[in-house]
């Protein structure tokens, strides 16, 4: 039987503003090699569910395990040793990037943080990432969309992790430079058997990218299962819908017409 890199276990997440749920009662796992699909419309809990598996918002209830370990309720020391193998790429490389930092020092700062040595790995990272090694002395603001977001994706590397968290990385690019990323991205889980918790609106994307898909409504997994037959012959009527509004270019539909 095939190891579980992460393991969620009724998984939900409150803030106090919202009477209910921004996450409730999630259950899922990824593989090694594998990339699970996170998919619904905007506000239905997806980032709310990334930030919760990399420890920036706190899990309410259920448990969360990384490599066998629960890590829901370490403390951040803990859980910065126990998940250096977790990394996550954000959607806005600009936002995510502080803009004083240089490249490098950008590439590096996770094994700096974990007391890594670093020597070495800029330039190592940005060969694997298609990154000009001329660009290791630039600021974010100084590179293009795409080489930001290789640098961010050279950053996640850079500790040698198991898993990355991928929110939305490629839906603020063009879409030339969208498909670039989508290659590299593929290319790099092959060559390292890289596990993808991969969250994103575009059907299209995650028709490409993803062996198993999970659709959220209202915070919740509606359905999950393999790609295959979760996009083809989704059984829920949420995800009918969201399969049809996405074949036809429309909107997802208003949650007031699926309740």
């Amino acid at each position: 039987m095939t190891a579980q890199l992460l393991a969620l276990d009724k998984v939900s997440v409150r803030y106090a503003s919202r009477r209910s749920p921004a996450v409730g009662d999630v259950t899922l796992s990824i593989e090694p090699g594998r990339t699970l699909g996170i998919v619904g419309e905007s506000g239905c809990g997806k980032s709310t569910l990334a930030k919760a598996v990399m420890g920036l918002v706190p899990v309410s209830m259920g448990s969360l395990h990384f490599l066998g370990r629960d890590i829901t309720r370490m403390t951040p020391r803990q859980r910065l040793q126990a998940q250096i193998g977790m990394q996550i790429v954000f959607q806005d490389p600009q936002s995510s990037l502080d803009p004083r930092m240089r490249t490098r020092d950008l590439i590096t700062e996770p094994l700096v943080i974990a007391g890594r040595p670093s020597a070495g790995v800029a330039e190592s990272m940005a060969d694997q990432v298609g990154l000009p090694r001329d660009a290791l002395g630039s600021l974010p603001h100084e590179l293009s969309g795409g080489q930001r977001q290789r640098i961010a994706i050279a950053r996640a590397l850079a500790a040698s992790p198991q898993l990355l968290v991928l929110d939305e990385p490629t839906s603020a690019l063009d879409l030339s430079v969208q498909a670039q990323i989508l290659n590299l991205l593929m290319d790099l889980q092959r060559e390292h058997r890289l596990g993808y918790l991969f969250i994103s609106h575009d059907m299209a994307v995650i028709r490409h990218v993803a062996d198993d898909v999970a659709v959220m409504f209202r915070g919740q997994i509606v359905e999950q299962g393999a790609a295959a037959e979760v996009l083809e012959a989704p059984r829920h009527i949420y995800s009918q819908e969201l399969m049809r509004s996405a074949l036809s270019g429309q909107a997802t539909p208003a949650v007031e017409s699926l309740t």
